[in-house]
Order: structure tokens, then sequence, then C-alpha cells
């Protein structure tokens, strides 16, 4: 299905909880951190009925966010009913975004159910940045469960939020360690995205520092790659590994969009800079899947022609954090 603005709209991105076993100090405050109620998550039900709408629509990309999405205790149930609709033809991806702490324990099982590409959030390759960027977290264990499911198969793309003060030395050692190990990767500029005690301009690096300094040290050149995601990526002249840039700040690619989210409490976000929004859950509550494919598609047609994400402003959306709509 296209948009009023001719894009086509083929990829949903599907938070499914908004809970997280990491606390990372650009996605979530700790401090009065409001989360939804488990109740109010959608059920099996309800995800089947949104899914398969969604299909008559157009949509045949699913990726599953969160929060972490492997921590949700009925994840697996909802991975086998879209593993059964992509054997069926109606979807042509399901994907995962994870920030890799469930990894050794689920990675055989999301290449058994056809998942075959993951994107996992690492930020640094020092252990102590690493637990304190994530607030606790013990980069050994993320880095067991990306070896775990190179191993079992699935191939892997890492996510770097560029921070300022933070990472920019190890942006090479990134590129490094993601060529050995044949992983693509994406570096990604901070979102203002949730209202923070500290400022969104003391954390934001442009990728025009990260593209300036590889190609400075390995050669850097654009590619023809094109995924289901906003990244533009380029390769290196001495490794040839994938590098992404993802730019919604110093270069929106509002204009190539093609995705929608749906939070894990039923909310549909035709974009993720806007507060534009609608509830389906009433909708599936009357159990008239007629009304429901009109709302969807009345919300996909009137999606905003763009974002408009200002770092060096007070952000639009202050109570909504990435943890609720997914990255």
């Amino acid at each position: 299905m296209k948009d009023n603005f001719g894009r086509n709209i083929n990829y949903l991105r599907l938070s499914v909880t908004d809970r997280c076993d990491l606390r990372c100090k650009y996605c979530m405050p700790i401090k009065n951190q409001f989360f939804l109620k488990k109740k109010e998550f959608l059920s099996q039900n309800e995800l089947r009925t949104i899914s398969n709408i969604l299909f008559k629509l157009g949509i045949n990309k699913i990726r599953i966010t969160g929060g972490e999405p492997l921590i949700r205790k009925d994840i697996i149930e909802y991975l086998s009913f879209l593993s059964i609709q992509k054997k069926k033809g109606l979807l042509k991806d399901v994907l995962l975004s994870t920030n890799g702490t469930q990894l050794k324990r689920f990675a055989k099982k999301l290449f058994d159910l056809g998942i075959r590409r993951i994107n996992v959030s690492l930020d640094s390759l020092v252990s102590e940045k690493y637990n304190f960027i994530t607030n606790g977290g013990s980069l050994e264990k993320v880095l067991d469960g990306i070896y775990e499911a190179k191993k079992c198969g699935l191939e892997i793309k890492i996510n770097t939020v560029l921070l300022k003060d933070f990472n920019e030395e190890e942006i090479l050692n990134m590129i490094k360690w993601c060529a050995i190990n044949n992983f693509r990767q994406s570096f990604i500029e901070v979102m203002p995205v949730g209202e923070l005690s500290t400022s969104r301009t003391s954390q934001y690096l442009p990728v025009s520092f990260a593209k300036k300094l590889i190609r400075k040290e390995f050669g850097l050149f654009e590619t023809k790659l094109k995924t289901n995601g906003p990244s533009r990526y380029f390769k290196t002249n001495k490794f040839k590994n994938i590098i992404g840039f993802i730019s919604p700040i110093s270069d929106h690619f509002c204009a190539t969009c093609n995705r929608i989210r749906i939070t894990s409490n039923g909310i549909l976000y035709p974009c993720l800079g806007d507060n534009g929004a609608v509830d389906l859950k009433p909708y599936i509550y009357k159990k008239n899947d007629l009304e429901l494919f009109k709302v969807i598609k009345n919300s996909i047609h009137t999606k905003p022609e763009r974002h408009f994400f200002k770092i060096n402003e007070k952000g639009y959306i202050k109570e909504r954090f990435m943890n609720t709509t997914g990255g």
C-alpha cells in the first residue's frame, strides 16, 4: 500500500514489550521510568489479528523490537506464528532487534523459526564502558550471545549509537572487529525521543564525524546495497566490510521511509518522530476486522511526510521513549 506521498509502506516494526534488561543512558532514564502494565500488552490473539490485517494491506516485512523482545515470556509463540506465515508466502522477512543479552539462550530457536538476520545494539567493546552506558550490563554475556548466534547461522548487524565523549575513539576498532567476524554494522545518530535530564546536544555526534574518521584510516566508498531499514551503506577499501550510516538528524531519510510502528499495547505510529498515533485496541475489542482494516489503512495513507527532529531543541516527544516504540 502507498501513503499519501507515494511511498510503498511494506515494513512493520513491532514492539512486543517496553521492558528491557538494560538501562542505556540515552534510551531510558533510571528515575521515574514509566512502564506499561503487562495486562495492557497485546495478547497472542490480538497480535495475530493485527498481523493478518497488515498482511492484507501489503506489509510483508516485520521486525520484532522492544524494549528487549526476547524477555517477553511468550515471544516464541508469536514468532512461531510468523514463521508459518512466512512459509505460506505472506511474509518475505521476519527480523529481530535485540540487545544480545538473551541470544545465548535463543539463537538456535530463532534460526529454526526461519529468522535469518538480527540487529544487535552494541555501543562499546570495552567492558567498563559498556557497563557504564547500559547501567550495569555485561559485555561478555552479550558477546557470548553474538558468537552463539553466528555459530547458529544467523546473519548479524551491529548497531552502534554514536555518542559524543563516549565512543568516538572506538569507531575504528568496531569496524575492525565487525570485519574480522563478517558482521555488517550501522552507526546511528542519537535521536531526541523521550526527554532526559541530560542534554541531547551533549550526546550528539553526527555520522559525518565517523565517515571522516573511517575514510581517512581505511578509505570509504558508497554502495548500491538497499535493505529494509534506513541505513545508507558504504564499504571500506581495506576490509570491504559493509558499514551503514543512519542520520535522522543531519540528513533525514524520510522520502524513502517505508515503515510504520506498533507498540506492545497496540498504538500505531506511522512516524517515529511524530506524536500522531491511533490506538488499535478499541477496534480489536469490537471484533470488527473491516473497521480495523479501514483504521490501519487510513493511518498508513496519512503518514506524515517527514519528522522534524532538532537535536539542539527540547524534543516534542517527551514522555515516549525508544523502549516503547522500538528502534
